[in-house]
């Protein structure tokens, strides 16, 4: 095989904010070699290549799962796609690292195609307790007439492996499950990427669906539910699944769990375009899930799968740390990595990968504390550009992603996050503020300022520990009729004007409103609205969080 040398990868700061024998192919992966960053280099990185277009025959290889194991393999998987649209045959494929995705064994199959059958969508979960890993993946079918790519029905199943992925279980279907679904949803599809198995031991399956592809997209009924087990597997039962609203089109989509036991998908808008990613909360373990939001956290980019990780803070005292990867781009470019100590509402660090094509991806938490995120790279000539030629794994320790900032030991030296509603503040005459519950914010409420003219402002009041600069970060729920706000520090005017106000879908964003010095003590933020948007005629305005990461 002829390799590519990987592109410049940069780092920023304040980044804006899934038992039968397997068959085997002998083909050794390499490492890529690395080019020069455009910063000096801190921490350690490593690719290798994994899947490539042409591989054993196939077009192409896409949608990908990843996982470690309880022995501590990493296990890569990919559709293996026989041709290159989605509903044509494909194989579902694995590779299997030992030595935490330096090396890989030979590419295998767990589920081979008929030449028709089309396995998709294969989506990892290992239950930790038992070592046993599942691997859930569809069959999909067309409908007679569609001559497109994509499918209009499916059948979910789950085959298991024992022996740290070398065998597999005959495949068990659990489409059952959705019988009697009132959407009249027939496509059924897990994850993809991974599951997840909760701290008190659930495991839960993130599935999305939709009806079939001749209806107009507004009328596909795209949504989530979850699927879960407390029995190791043994048996399935159906989850709750998120509020279906056509604004809000989710499909492919994961699913992270809080330090508090709350739930959060996280996930693609379905219908194309450049988009935020769309989430909705549980706080009743799968059961019901809050109405979907699109949340700005990181900016809205082209609709695609992304992956997430929590790497620590489920654990007493543990700094929490989430990783995400995601094409930074309008386009399928820019594969980027950024990490959050807030839970997902701001991600300081950020570092990209590949400033070329890029696709699919999923990130996963290997056993040696270091980051594993699996990509595709690469436009494959003669093939959509949806689709990529190299499927690379990049491995990373946390110094490397966040410029030595965080080292792991502990997260960087000061990252304070303040809840607006929880705040001591003041505010002009003739403003109204009111707290309001909200699933989807920080802290699960929210403040409502209601202001009625220009130059009305809220004040809070924030306590500094540690002096220094300080990258500030405000996160806003955007609202229809809402205002323009600018923020002051002390008095100074730091950053905005910031537009709050949305048509129609509810939707929060948070804003790097710039970098500040602070001494210790206490300081004093300012939200004032300062203007309307051009499609409003409201001022009102609704700060959520302000967030600080020690420069």
């Amino acid at each position: 095989m002829e390799h590519t040398p990987i592109s410049r990868r940069t780092l920023v700061l304040g980044a804006a904010a899934g038992t039968a024998a397997i068959g085997a192919l002998a083909s050794p992966a390499a490492a890529l070699p690395r080019a020069a960053t455009a910063s000096a280099d801190t921490g350690d990185f490593h690719e290798s290549l994994v899947f490539q277009a042409g591989d054993d025959g196939l077009a192409v290889f896409h949608v990908f799962g990843l996982t470690t194991t309880v022995a501590g393999s990493v296990l890569a998987f990919s559709e293996a796609r026989i041709t290159q649209h989605d509903a044509d045959p494909h194989h579902i494929a694995v590779r299997r690292s030992r030595d935490g995705g330096r090396t890989w064994e030979p590419l295998r199959y767990v589920r081979r195609s008929d030449g028709v059958q089309s396995f998709i969508n294969p989506t990892p979960l290992v239950d930790r307790e038992t070592g046993r890993i599942f691997l859930f993946h569809a069959e999909c079918f067309r409908d007679a007439g569609n001559t497109g790519g994509s499918p209009d029905s499916s059948r979910l199943y789950v085959v298991t492996s024992d022996d740290d992925g070398e065998t597999w279980s005959s495949p068990t279907e659990l489409t059952q499950l959705f019988d009697g679904d009132p959407n009249g949803q027939t496509l059924h599809m897990p994850g993809p990427g991974h599951g997840l198995q909760l701290a008190d031991g659930r495991l839960m399956l993130q599935v999305w669906h939709r009806r079939a592809i001749a209806f107009p997209v507004a009328e596909r009924r795209y949504g989530v539910t979850v699927i879960h087990s407390d029995d190791g597997g043994a048996t399935w039962q159906a989850g709750g699944g998120v509020p279906l609203d056509g604004a809000y089109p989710l499909n492919e989509a994961r699913l992270i769990e809080r330090p508090d036991g709350s739930l959060v998908v996280l996930g693609r808008y379905a219908s194309g375009g450049t988009h935020p990613r769309i989430t909705s909360v549980s706080t009743d373990r799968g059961a019901t899930w809050s109405p979907p939001v699109l949340d700005a956290a990181a900016r809205p980019v082209n609709a695609i799968d992304t992956g997430i990780v929590r790497l620590s803070g489920l654990g007493e005292r543990e700094d929490s740390r989430l990783v995400f990867s995601r094409t930074d781009s309008p386009t399928r470019r820019n594969m980027t990595v950024s990490i959050s100590y807030d839970e997902g509402m701001s991600w300081p660090y950020s570092r990209v990968l590949t400033e070329g094509p890029a696709s699919y991806s999923d990130t996963v938490a290997l056993p040696d504390g270091r980051i594993g995120v699996l990509y595709g790279r690469e436009s494959q000539p003669g093939v959509t550009t949806s689709f990529s030629r190299d499927i690379v794994f990049a491995t990373f320790d946390l110094a490397w992603l966040t410029g030595g900032a965080d080292t792991g030991r502990r997260g960087p030296a000061t990252r304070l996050g303040f809840e607006v509603e929880d705040l001591p503040s003041t505010t002009s005459p003739g403003l109204t503020v009111v707290r309001t519950a909200d699933a989807a914010a920080s802290g699960g409420a929210v403040v409502e300022v209601r202001a009625t003219d220009y130059g009305q402002y809220l004040e809070a009041t924030i306590e500094i520990t540690r002096g220094g600069q300080y990258d500030l970060y405000a996160r806003f729920r955007h609202q229809a009729n809402a205002g323009v706000v600018v923020i002051d520090v002390d008095g100074e005017r730091l950053g905005g004007p910031f537009d709050t106000s949305t048509v129609s879908v509810r939707s929060f964003k948070t804003e790097r409103v710039g970098r500040v010095a602070l001494g210790r003590g206490t300081h004093t933020v300012r939200f004032t609205v300062v203007d309307k948007n051009v499609d409003a005629s409201g001022v009102r305005f609704a700060p959520d969080l302000i967030g600080l990461v020690l420069a």
